[in-house]
């Protein structure tokens, strides 16, 4: 679908605004406007991700994890949209889900030739492979993430974490060392 360069602006400005207004506290106008992308816009992945994080803020996963199906069906070559459903599937305990879309994200990372997401997506999927007691698989990754790394998985979380869970200790392990570093979800 062809949109002009006024048209785009405009789609722009409204998916901003959408995203502005979930994370001021206003679910009920921001899915409003997202609803509006949608609708006009059906094929457009923005509105989807844009609905899908109004729901993730109102810990509605079940909803997030839908509208993140549907930017999936639209442009399934994004590991980020991976990444944000398996989360959504995390949150909902269910792991298997997460684990799955987590290695669907690094496969795509590995073939778009781009790290941004793998650290995350590491993290992550031993997060969920713990939570299924595939401890070996949960400490392969985790073998690939910086020492000091830190996201936010049910509550803020260190690879130290993960690997006491995991009923080892950091040594060993091979990850790599940098820059103490927090990585958001968003």
């Amino acid at each position: 679908m062809l949109i002009d360069e006024t048209e785009s602006r405009a789609f722009d400005e409204t998916v901003a605004k959408a995203k502005q207004l979930a994370r001021a506290g206003d679910g009920t106008a921001a899915i409003a406007l997202a609803d509006e992308v949608i609708h006009r816009y059906p094929l457009k992945i923005e509105g989807w991700m844009v609905r899908g994080l109004v729901h993730e803020l109102g810990d509605e996963y079940e909803l997030a994890a839908r509208d993140m199906t549907r930017a999936i069906e639209l442009n399934s070559l994004e590991p980020h949209l991976y990444y944000s459903r398996g989360r959504y599937f995390f949150y909902l305990g269910d792991d298997h889900r997460a684990a799955d879309d987590f290695s669907q994200g690094l496969r795509l990372s590995e073939f778009h030739k781009n790290d941004y997401y793998r650290e995350e997506l590491l993290f992550w999927r031993a997060e969920a492979f713990l939570r299924l007691g595939r401890k070996k698989e949960a400490l392969e990754d985790l073998a690939n993430v910086s020492d000091d790394f830190t996201s936010w998985t049910y509550k803020l979380r260190t690879k130290q974490d993960l690997l006491r869970d995991g009923g080892l200790k950091s040594g060993g392990l091979g990850g790599s060392s940098g820059a103490s570093r927090v990585a958001s979800s968003q």
